[in-house]
């Protein structure tokens, strides 16, 4: 049986220097409050796992987020490195480009100089033909040197003239293989510049975002004191408390949660009847025949199959494997540690917490199907699976392991959610 503490002990006087108010857990003084807070202790508990578990997957995504910059910035930092090889490169074949076309202009100039005398020569009177050779030799012998030298002056000149074409082609080639090069170099150095830039504000966003997710973690761990505060405060409940009281305390909290499940069910059967008996609507026989005291259950399920069978199978495996927070199997579970357990056994990979199974596909109640979950609670911070009958497998305390019961034991906004 329960029994009240002890009784006061003697007032002491005041110390000289007061020292932090610290508040004293409130000790119940009969066996029905022990019960209440014995079960708050267990739905308040229950809703810190959950916040601790969220910070956690938060900061792990954060970090995993925060990696990745890192990894785009090495990456962005490596290009950026090999455009600066370019640059160098570039710069590199400018200065080759730029020598080359001095060498060219000096070429142009000298060939330029030769045509030039050439022209000034015929300008002035120089007779280079053969017939003008003819008649200004002396001899047969004078006449044909005069002719070989005129043919070799001739083919000097047209190679000075295409070497001149020559020349002014390839100082072209080189100014203008310098100019693109120095433009690719230039535009491979601004893009690379940008890109380290973008990355490295990527890089401070998201350790920002590490950051703040650590520091929400922290957080959150400091409140797993309480936590387990509240736990050893639970259990020590739990133990004052007789089996019977237990048990009471439990089918209590059940018969109310049914309860109120039955009254909802009503209210929805009562609204369903009036709108069908509203003129311009339909199914007003089914709808007569719907009674205020004895609202739908939900439909009976079809057997699970495929995945969903071996998750309800693994699940049902684990009834009687204590509940330990924050313990995701094998060999014990939270609430949401369970369900994600058993769907893994199937081969599917849901989310690890309960608000995170509540973002699973919504399905009505009288729809559930044996894999299904129900969540708990707003905001969400309880989850069960589904096994038929109107029937979940639940890690719902810490007082007591994994059990098969009502999936009314608990009316604090059950919705259901399918996997898949």
């Amino acid at each position: 049986m329960f029994t009240a503490p002890g009784a006061a002990a003697t007032p002491s006087a005041a110390p000289a220097t007061p020292k932090p108010y610290v508040a004293e857990p409130t000790t119940p003084d009969n066996s029905a409050d022990a019960k209440k807070a014995w079960l708050q202790a267990s739905e308040d508990a229950d809703a810190l796992n959950e916040k601790v578990l969220v910070a956690a997957e938060a900061e792990k995504a954060a970090k995993a987020a925060s990696s990745a910059a890192a990894k785009s910035l090495t990456a962005r930092q490596a290009e950026a490195d090999a455009a600066q090889a370019e640059v160098t490169s570039a710069e590199k074949a400018a200065a080759d480009a730029k020598s080359a076309q001095q060498q060219a202009a000096r070429q142009v100039a000298d060939f330029q100089s030769k045509v030039d005398q050439f022209a000034d020569a015929s300008f002035r009177g120089a007779h280079f033909g053969s017939m003008s050779a003819l008649f200004t030799s002396s001899s047969a012998e004078d006449f044909l040197d005069q002719a070989s030298m005129l043919d070799v002056v001739a083919q000097d000149s047209s190679q000075n003239i295409t070497n001149l074409a020559a020349a002014n082609a390839r100082a072209k080639q080189a100014t203008t293989k310098a100019t693109a090069t120095a433009t690719a170099a230039t535009a491979a150095a601004n893009k690379a510049a940008a890109a380290v830039t973008a990355a490295k504000k990527a890089k401070a966003s998201k350790d920002a975002a590490e950051a703040s997710a650590h520091r929400a973690a922290q957080d959150v761990t400091k409140q797993q004191a309480n936590l387990n505060a509240k736990a050893a405060a639970m259990k020590k409940l739990y133990n004052q408390l007789t089996e019977q009281e237990r048990e009471a305390a439990l089918r209590e909290q059940q018969q109310a949660a049914e309860a109120q499940a039955a009254q909802t069910q009503a209210d929805t059967a009562r609204a369903d009847r009036n709108r069908a008996t509203t003129p311009g609507t339909t199914d007003q026989g089914s709808a007569g025949a719907a009674s205020d005291s004895a609202p739908a259950a939900p439909a009976p399920a079809p057997a699970a199959s495929g995945a969903a069978a071996t998750a309800v199978a693994a699940a049902l495996s684990k009834v009687g494997a204590p509940y330990v927070f924050g313990a995701a199997g094998p060999s014990a579970f939270d609430c949401s540690g369970l369900t994600s357990w058993a769907w893994a056994q199937a081969g599917v990979s849901i989310p690890r917490t309960s608000s995170g199974q509540a973002g699973l596909t919504y399905v009505p109640l009288d729809q559930l199907r044996p894999g299904d979950l129900i969540t708990y609670y707003s905001p969400v911070h309880h989850v069960a699976m589904y096994i038929g009958n109107g029937q979940i497998v639940n890690a719902s305390t810490s007082s007591k392991p994994v059990m098969v019961m009502s999936m009314y034991y608990n009316n604090h906004n059950p919705t259901g959610h399918r996997v898949g």
